[in-house]
């Protein structure tokens, strides 16, 4: 029975709409055909110009594609808007022998070579219709000021009509922006202290006061300081239509406010702060993001992998220095100040994470760094690559004098390709993810990496660090008898399936024996 991978795309332009119908229509036409379906892989919010390698539905297809005589979907556009992308899918169907249709009935089976690429055409020409319509149209709302979709900035709702959105104040909210903007400003207050206020009494955060208005279910979320620092530091607050900074990710701290052609900030509503208490705040926030003295280098080592014997909670490093001297700790929160849950647990953080590193290097120092290795259908796109360029080279071949030094170059290059193709033929048959040598030993790794690098690979062989208190009246100084280390065994083990884990899970024992043994 031929077999079948149905594909359906959803662009961002139609989120609304659901893929069921068009899925549904797949499997039909599949049905009537006789054809056996053996994946269906979805796209969700995916520009149909993207490249297909950027798309984890389209990745799962290429996957698949050396299983199945055919890919379905239901309308050419569903599969690709780029003429480039689309052929390039082609050249990978090829590759396989599997082949392009529609549900539709527009690409067939046995007209699919013929049409396909015409049809594509189209489609990446109306993609470009379709895209330059809404930039414009954005374009002409963001400079009236107009809400161009989803919720607005805390403080504010929108109203008016469809194509006149504005917002107005959420006094509920906007009171808020005002009290804390007022005590950081005045009061010395704190975005930390201020936020485990709102969460005591009860405020709700700016996601949830949203769901809240809007009738929908709360799921739990609480004020962080990183939270009301971006509600008062954004422009919105001014009342000013906000925009992202070109090449930078859209952020609070970095949006910027939408211009005139006066370069004047164009409003999108009426201000909540005024502009010396809006830049009084501003400054705050600028001013403690520079730190306490000594450049911050990234998170601590066991961040995650440390907990307190206790309770079981994650420990967090604090960090202190003292001319030039490293005084940091691990801490366990539910053990501080008068509301502590349990004694206090601190232990000197270089200490333990020197007991860890030894350890652990010592266990596992030797062991082959492993890898995980995604299907992401790249093998079956560069086979459909190296096959074009195989039929141009034995294109060249045949109008070359036999046996010239050309010809020579030419068959070499075929014969270098043709060994690629095998190795991309037997990588493309793995449909699933696996884990691979990467090269080098886990102490060379250690070495080459940086702090997140090195706790990912404490996070890969399992690693817990679970932390005792200190005994009452213990010497002040660092105990190793509180630190207990424990590994769960490696990601590679632990992710496989149940016969193949048992199986690896006897080995790493035996290597461990052996280096306990050394």
């Amino acid at each position: 029975m031929p077999t079948v991978v149905i594909y359906d795309r959803l662009s961002r332009l139609f989120a609304e709409e659901a893929p069921d119908h068009r899925i549904g229509a797949c499997k039909d036409y599949a049905a009537q055909r006789g054809w056996d379906v053996i994946h269906v892989a979805t796209d969700t919010n995916i520009s149909g110009a993207s490249k297909l390698e950027d798309r984890p539905g389209m990745r799962e297809v290429l996957s698949w594609l050396p299983r199945a005589d055919y890919v379905l979907a239901a309308k050419l556009d569903r599969y690709a808007r780029s003429v480039l992308e689309f052929q390039r899918l082609l050249d990978a169907a090829k590759a396989t022998k599997a082949t392009i249709v529609t549900a539709d009935g527009v690409v067939s089976p046995e007209n699919s070579s013929l049409i396909a690429n015409v049809l594509a055409a189209f489609a990446e020409y109306e993609r470009d219709m379709i895209t330059a319509r809404i930039t414009a149209s954005k374009e002409h709302f963001r400079q009236r000021g107009n809400h161009l979709g989803g919720l607005a900035p805390y403080g504010y709702r929108v109203s008016g009509s469809i194509n006149n959105k504005r917002w107005i104040i959420d006094e509920t909210a906007a009171a808020v922006i005002r009290d804390c903007a007022d005590r950081l400003v005045n009061e010395g207050g704190s975005f930390t202290a201020l936020a485990h206020e709102l969460n005591d009494r009860g405020v709700l955060p700016p996601a949830e006061h949203a769901r809240q208005r809007e009738g929908r279910k709360l799921r739990g979320q609480r004020w962080h300081s990183t939270t009301l620092r971006d509600v008062l530091y954004t422009p919105a607050v001014r009342g000013w239509a906000v925009q992202a900074t070109p090449d930078t990710r859209r952020s609070a701290l970095t949006n910027q406010p939408v211009l005139d052609s006066e370069g004047m900030p164009v409003s999108a509503g009426p201000e909540i702060l005024d502009a010396e208490t809006w830049s009084a705040v501003r400054a705050l926030v600028e001013g403690k993001s520079v730190g306490r003295g000594a450049p911050r280098n990234g998170k601590s080592l066991l961040l995650h992998l440390a907990v307190c014997s206790l309770c079981d909670s994650p420990m967090y490093r604090q960090r202190r220095a003292v001319q030039g001297t490293d005084y940091s700790t691990y801490v366990c929160r539910n053990g501080v100040g008068k509301r502590g849950a349990h004694r206090p647990n601190v232990i000197t953080a270089r200490y333990v994470e020197e007991l860890v590193t030894a350890d652990y290097l010592k266990r596992f120092g030797s062991f082959a760094l492993m890898r995980w290795q995604e299907a992401d259908g790249s093998a079956v796109l560069q086979l459909g690559e190296i096959n074009g360029q195989l039929d141009n080279l034995a294109g060249n071949l045949a109008n070359l004098p036999a046996g010239g030094r050309a010809a020579q170059r030419v068959t070499a290059q075929i014969t270098a390709l043709e060994a690629r193709a095998t190795e991309l033929e037997a990588e493309a048959a793995h449909a699933v993810g696996r884990w691979v040598e990467a090269g080098g030993t886990i102490s060379e790794a250690w070495e080459a990496r940086g702090t997140d690098g090195r706790r990912s690979l404490l996070s890969d062989l399992g690693t817990r660090v679970s932390v005792e208190p200190a005994r009452p009246g213990a010497p002040k100084r660092f105990d190793p008898e509180r630190v207990d280390v424990s590994y769960a065994g490696p990601a590679w083990v632990r992710d496989s399936s149940p016969e193949e884990a048992a199986r690896l899970a006897v080995e790493f024992e035996e290597e461990l024996s052996n280096q306990s043994a050394v």
